[in-house]
């Protein structure tokens, strides 16, 4: 139950700084092209997060 509360708040907080860095970019930007970055920064962020869960579950140890 936790490690599934812990992987919603990974993809809502990648979701969402996917949502803010793609809103950021100027409006000249055709929608594929926020559609690409969006995915981009979306996996990005998931994978960062995990990294960094698994330092500290590491250093729980």
């Amino acid at each position: 139950m936790q490690l599934t509360l812990i992987g919603i708040l990974i993809l809502i907080l990648a979701a969402g700084g996917g949502w803010l860095l793609v809103r950021r970019h100027p409006k000249e930007h055709a929608t594929q092209v926020k559609a690409v970055l969006f995915g981009l920064y979306f996996w990005g962020l998931v994978f960062l997060q995990l990294i960094i869960a698994a330092l500290l579950y590491s250093l729980q140890k």
